[in-house]
């Protein structure tokens, strides 16, 4: 991206804030996502997913679907502010279940860009249990500047 750590690490707060509060009521928002912090050297960003009563399957656990929802949210954050002026969109993303996910549970979702090019972002996530850091699910994908 050709910038320093501290502009990185002040782009990344930025974006993360105006991308996860837009107040248009979507997905993004409903998620309650917020920052938990960023590393410029390993070019990683790490957010905080609360569970909630809304993402529960017919076993009381958080439904895959919402768990992809939570990659999809945090990397179109990354990749929107990757792109540079321009926001980015999901090509593909794969996603690996590794754990279930229990409602109440505390994650963290820790995206790490791979490369930042200027056809395609390509990135891959860890889906954690905060405190314990057991590793629930992985992720990848391509995204790309509109």
């Amino acid at each position: 991206m050709g910038m320093g750590k501290e502009a990185w690490e002040r782009l990344v707060e930025e974006k993360s804030r105006h991308y996860l509060q837009l107040g248009d009521g979507g997905f993004d928002e409903k998620m309650q996502a917020h920052l938990v912090g960023c590393d410029y050297e390993a070019q990683s960003v790490t957010y905080a997913f609360p569970t909630q009563s809304w993402q529960i399957n017919e076993k009381g656990g958080i439904h895959g679907g919402a768990i992809a929802g939570m990659f999809d949210t945090a990397f179109g954050v990354v990749a929107n502010f990757t792109a540079g002026e321009n926001e980015a969109t999901t090509v593909d993303m794969t996603v690996s279940f590794l754990r279930g996910v229990e409602y109440g549970m505390e994650l963290e979702l820790t995206v790490y860009i791979v490369k930042a090019g200027r056809s395609l972002i390509r990135q891959r996530a860890e889906l954690r249990q905060a405190g314990t850091g057991k590793l629930l699910a992985t992720a990848s994908g391509s995204w790309m500047p509109l």
